[in-house]
């Protein structure tokens, strides 16, 4: 639900710097990761507003970085699993559907009209961990081109 992305836009940084980019974005964004995880994990607890809410804090992970297809370094912080004291009830079927915590934090963050304002998490998390997660990428880059 949240992502932290690193890309050159053509510039050959390999060539100019004698580094390899695709390892310093690796690195970088696996020390980054975890700080988009905290800032997720507490924006989310502060909306949270009863008990079966807490499981969604814990399902929250960061994926490990993957290169994309553009050449774009990615890392997801996302809500994994599904609920287990929460069941969906269709209105017009008598079946019973699994929540996945990622349709309950689509839930917290947009609302359920009449029945759940929304209260919005996502814009703060990654402005909260905006800061810091570049001062960690800014290092990492510094650490390998020698500064």
């Amino acid at each position: 639900m949240a992502r932290f992305d690193i890309y050159h836009d053509g510039i050959d940084l390999d060539e100019l710097f004698h580094i390899d980019f695709d390892e310093i974005a690796e690195e970088a964004l696996k020390e980054a990761a975890p700080v988009l995880e905290k800032s997720m994990k507490a924006a989310v607890q502060a909306c949270v507003g009863h008990s079966g809410d807490s499981e969604l804090v814990k399902s929250i992970k960061a994926n490990k970085p993957k290169k994309a297809r553009n050449g774009a370094w990615i890392v997801n912080v996302t809500f994994k699993g599904y609920s287990k004291t929460k069941v969906y009830h269709a209105k017009k079927s008598k079946r019973t559907y699994p929540v996945s915590n990622a349709l309950k934090a689509i839930w917290k963050e947009y609302g359920i009209a009449g029945r759940q304002p929304a209260h919005p998490f996502l814009a703060k998390a990654v402005n909260d961990a905006e800061g810091e997660a570049l001062n960690i990428i800014q290092k990492k880059f510094d650490q390998k081109v020698g500064k």
